[in-house]
C-alpha cells in the first residue's frame, strides 16, 4: 500500500466514526412551579371558559382569600376577572398581570395578550358608557324639541 491510500483509509475511518457518534444530549428546559410554562397557560384559558359563570365565581372567591399568590396563580385570576362584565374587575385582572414575574418570551407573550384584552374591554365598557350617556342626552334633546315644537304651534280654531 501505498501512504497516500494509508493516509485516505485512515481520514474515512476517522470520519465515519465520527458520523456514527450520537450527538450530544441537551438537558431539558425546565419549568419551575413559579413559572408556568405557555401550554399551561393555554390550558388554563381553555378551562376557564369552560367553566360556568357560578364556578368562575367560586374559583374567583378562592383565589381572592388566597393571601400568597404565584405566577400561575395569579394568571388564574387574571383570566377568571377577564370573564367578568366590570371594569373594576378588569382593572384588577391587570394589577394580577403587572405582579407577575418575567418569564420567558412565549409566556410573556400570551400574558402580553390578555393583558391587551383587559385593556381592550376597560375601553370598551367606557366607550359603552359614554355612548350610552350621549344617547340619553340626545333623547332630552329630542323632548325638549318636541315640547318647544308644541308650543309654537297656534291652537286651533273650533
Amino acid at each position: 500500500m501505498t501512504f497516500k491510500s494509508v493516509l485516505l483509509a485512515g481520514l474515512l475511518l476517522s470520519l465515519g466514526a465520527c458520523a456514527a457518534l450520537p450527538p450530544p444530549e441537551r438537558p431539558a428546559p425546565r419549568v419551575t412551579q413559579s413559572e408556568p410554562g405557555v401550554s399551561v397557560l393555554l390550558s388554563e384559558l381553555a378551562r376557564v371558559a369552560a367553566l360556568s359563570p357560578e364556578q368562575r365565581r367560586r374559583e374567583l372567591a378562592d383565589l381572592e382569600n388566597g393571601r400568597r399568590l404565584d405566577d400561575a396563580k395569579r394568571f388564574q385570576l387574571a383570566s377568571l376577572l377577564e370573564r367578568e362584565d366590570s371594569a373594576d374587575a378588569f382593572e384588577r385582572g391587570l394589577k394580577a398581570l403587572a405582579a407577575m414575574d418575567e418569564t420567558d418570551s412565549r409566556t410573556q407573550a400570551l400574558i402580553d395578550l390578555l393583558r391587551r384584552s383587559l385593556k381592550v374591554r376597560i375601553e370598551l365598557k367606557q366607550q359603552t358608557a359614554r355612548a350610552q350617556e350621549l344617547q340619553d342626552k340626545l333623547e332630552q334633546i329630542k323632548a325638549l324639541e318636541k315640547s318647544l315644537q308644541q308650543r309654537n304651534t297656534p291652537p286651533k280654531a273650533p
